[in-house]
């Protein structure tokens, strides 16, 4: 049970666009812009960020389990309160509060595999894991999908998810207080330089996350406009996570069958479902089949990160890596909708589907840095992409 219950909370870490598949008819029901209406995702991002960068000083105070449970709670009442509001102000400010409940326990579903399961569960777990959070992203794109027939506001009645686990992680889980963690924690003579990996891995994050964000921040939007206003997107947005479920299933042999190359096959996977939305032309099964594919990406990009970057920094230094590495996604969904703007001026198009030969051709060279710069790193075992990106 206690292993469920952990992998439980993970459900929520990738919750933002449960809502996405009905987002165009919030923005008609409520009269907002385009870029109004990506601000119900980018918003919590950056609330996430800053929550995920204090989250370990909280924990040293108060211990995991309140910080995780206290997360668990803001969740909850932020994802929840839109149901009773149509100013959009007050929306955007449950939003921020969803985002920063998110922020305070994303860092700790990982830490707590770590501490209390040895090394053979690990790889295992962190597999599981990552399916966990796209099974959790299906079930409340499905749900607030189906809630949406009863009002675009009851949507976000699926956020109450949040209460649940709240109640079974309260009764569960063990609390572990902050320098409790680890033997080496407590080893002062323990390595305390950062490898050179571990920066690297911030810009890789951004770039990798930029660009599938896009993808599906945009696509109900984007096949709204193919198949006629009111088209209800969420069945296809769900299905993406299951995409994901399954190949987050399979990391664990793949990882352990292919090593690194797996990160080259996911990034190549990536950049063909850019180009396939970027050139899909009005062609609903060409941007559905782009959306889907990179659904695989994170399933595999995200385990491989995590595992490496805990198998190659000094315990010391982990807590202050990870919790850049969980950050930098959220700078990404910051920025995301500015730079899709900056984009399409530079490619001199309005089209929605304009910017993603670029995001295409970025991953692309990434790619290539990725390959190219391996051999230099100090660790070996994680490919990054240069600090340009």
């Amino acid at each position: 049970m206690l292993k469920m219950v952990i992998l439980s909370i993970s459900m929520l870490f990738v919750s933002m666009p449960a809502i996405n598949g009905v987002l165009p008819e919030i923005r008609d029901a409520l009269g907002l812009e385009q870029a109004q209406s990506e601000m119900f995702l980018t918003i919590p991002s950056i609330a996430i960020l800053i929550a995920v960068l204090v989250s370990n000083v909280i924990i040293e105070k108060v211990g995991m389990k309140k910080t995780v449970f206290t997360g668990l709670l803001l969740t909850g009442i932020g994802g929840v309160y839109p149901t009773f509001s149509q100013n959009f102000t007050a929306i955007i400010i449950a939003r921020y509060i969803l985002g920063t409940g998110i922020g305070l326990m994303n860092t700790s579903g990982v830490r707590y595999i770590n501490i209390l399961f040895d090394e053979s569960q690990r790889a295992t777990l962190m597999g599981y894991r990552s399916a966990v959070e796209q099974i959790g992203r299906s079930v409340l794109t499905l749900i607030a999908g189906a809630l949406f027939m009863l009002g675009w506001n009851m949507s976000f009645v699926a956020y109450s998810l949040a209460f649940i686990l709240a109640i079974l992680f309260y009764i569960f889980v063990p609390d572990i207080k902050g320098e409790a963690l680890t033997k080496d924690e407590h080893n002062e003579l323990a390595e305390e330089k950062i490898p050179l990996l571990a920066y690297l891995v911030i810009p890789f994050v951004m770039v990798i996350v930029l660009t599938g964000s896009a993808i599906d921040l945009r696509f109900p939007a984007m096949a709204t406009e193919i198949m006629g206003q009111g088209f209800n997107s969420s069945v296809i947005v769900a299905i993406k996570p299951i995409v994901g479920i399954l190949a987050a299933a399979c990391f664990g042999k793949l990882y352990n069958l292919m090593g690194r190359k797996i990160l080259y096959i996911a990034m190549i996977l990536l950049c063909i479902a850019a180009l396939l939305v970027g050139f899909s032309n009005g062609n609903f099964m060409v941007l559905t089949a782009g959306f889907l594919l990179g659904g695989i990406v994170p399933g595999w990009i995200f385990p491989f990160l995590i595992m490496t970057l805990s198998r190659e920094t000094s315990s010391n230094n982990q807590k202050l890596i990870m919790s850049l590495a969980f950050a930098a996604p959220h700078v990404s969904i910051f920025l995301m909708t500015p730079v899709i703007g900056v984009l399409k001026i530079i490619v001199g198009s309005n089209e929605l589907t304009a910017p993603y030969p670029i995001l295409a051709l970025k991953i692309f060279i990434t790619l290539i840095a990725v390959i190219l710069f391996r051999k230099k790193l100090q660790k070996a075992d994680l490919p990054s992409s240069s600090p340009s990106g």
